[in-house]
């Protein structure tokens, strides 16, 4: 857990909570504590198990929005331990969180981060249920995953934190909200329009991060230069599918060919820096750095050495000149220093965008964070899923999916499921897998 401090005391219903379970809360910015509301803590704390995380101060309510007053000094907060959430208007989160036999095998049942099946009283922008699904490797959790769904559209993303969860909790309380927006403001759909909408979406709301931490790494809180978020978004509207990617989190769609076989479609590239292409894009940006990537293996590659993804929310060191920290290591607190040669930016928030006519004949959609493909191929997700839905199931698809994931880990470490289920989360887990998120959306 990072050693930060919120400049303002956290609401006292959420201080009551937590107190004596876990840590003093770390530092992001002063607005995130006040946006939390204890109302949603209550609701976390009333599900969570003692090994469960639960969000301090939590919420959407604005009613419970404050404004922060900024600090010289450190002020106690609470530990957030992150839980990811899937929102849903209308509709009720399936109370029944057991497992159910997988595809080949009846798996050791995990103790999911998160998991949320829905049912739609109606088809809306062909989306009839979804089924997400959450397991955490880091402690707290650094995953966060959403689904909204209003008369005519449909918004999903998973988020995918480095570094820390503050930037992923950030974004998955405010990306939807910034880029319904700017979808709000368009006269007509097209699918030009609303990719383009979309990105004005995703750089609002890196400009409000922006804006949030660059005054707590000028008092001193170095660490807030370092953390990022990979996201993938998925917006609906009537036949209409865009995704919009930042980051090495998938979108896999499974559809069936004129045979009825069912295959995998790729709509998304990875941006990861191990990748050729991100390579050489990167080289011609940067031709005067040698360390423009620098790779440990084939498969780790950083970005001046210490980032992998390379495009995110937040990492504002390989963006911006005013967040690199001080080369004196006793002056950084924690933040990260880029040496020169430094000419970002490195890294984009700007999204990769792709539109999708859905028609009959595309079934569902999966979104996964990096942790899913370390272990699966396309073809095996979609395989897991229909196999799930051919036994005549829908609900708990995404737990179903995370748990193949997990126990193809453990198979790859030579470990039973219970053996790796029982490792505690933190370093432990992370040192075998990654946090592991999936929302995967059927279609009528």
């Amino acid at each position: 857990m990072l050693g930060w401090f919120y400049p303002a005391v956290c609401p006292k219903t959420a201080v009551k909570i937590a107190w004596g379970h876990f840590r003093f809360c770390p530092f992001l910015m002063l607005k995130i504590c006040g946006r939390y509301s204890a109302k949603v803590a209550q609701r976390a704390v009333a599900r969570a198990s003692p090994a469960r995380a639960f969000v301090a101060s939590m919420g959407q309510d604005r009613k419970w929005r404050m404004d922060a007053t900024m600090a010289l000094g450190a002020a106690v907060g609470l530990a957030l331990t992150a839980t990811a959430l899937c929102d849903a208007p209308v509709v009720a989160e399936s109370p029944n969180c057991d497992a159910i036999a997988d595809v080949e095998e009846a798996p050791v049942s995990l103790n999911l981060e998160r998991q949320v099946d829905v049912q739609l009283a109606r088809a809306v922008a062909h989306v009839r249920s979804y089924s997400c699904a959450s397991y955490r490797a880091n402690y707290p959790i650094e995953d966060r995953f959403v689904v909204q769904a209003n008369k005519k559209e449909v918004f999903a993303a998973v988020i995918d934190g480095h570094g820390g969860w503050q930037v992923a909790e950030y974004t998955h309380g405010h990306l939807i909200e910034n880029v319904k927006a700017e979808v709000d403001e368009l006269r007509d759909v097209t699918a030009a329009k609303v990719e383009a909408a979309i990105k004005h979406g995703y750089l609002r709301t890196e400009r409000q991060l922006h804006s949030l931490l660059l005054p707590a790494f000028q008092l001193g809180f170095g660490q807030v230069n370092r953390v990022g978020a990979c996201t993938m978004l998925a917006y609906l509207q009537d036949d209409l599918l865009v995704l919009a990617n930042a980051g090495d989190i998938r979108a896999v769609l499974a559809t069936s060919d004129d045979d009825g076989a069912l295959r995998a479609v790729a709509l998304s590239n990875d941006h990861n820096a191990k990748l050729a292409v991100e390579k050489e894009r990167l080289a011609r940006e940067h031709p005067n750095e040698d360390n423009i990537v620098v790779c440990k293996h084939p498969e780790s590659c950083y970005v001046k050495g210490g980032l992998q993804p390379t495009r995110a929310l937040g990492d504002f060191a390989f963006k911006y000149p005013e967040f690199n920290a001080s080369p004196i290591a006793t002056e950084r607190a924690g933040g990260r220093h880029i040496a020169a040669p430094y000419t970002p930016p490195y890294v984009m928030a700007i999204p990769e965008t792709k539109a999708h006519v859905l028609s009959a004949s595309d079934k569902f959609l999966i979104l996964g964070s990096d942790g899913v493909w370390d272990f699966l191929e396309n073809e095996e997700a979609v395989a897991i899923v229909q196999a799930h839905i051919a036994a005549g199931k829908k609900t708990e698809a995404g737990r179903v999916l995370v748990e193949r994931v997990i126990a193809r880990a453990a198979e790859v470490k030579g470990q039973t499921l219970k053996e790796f289920a029982a490792l505690p989360p933190g370093k432990a887990r992370r040192r075998v897998h990654d946090d592991t998120t999936v929302v995967i959306l059927f279609f009528d």
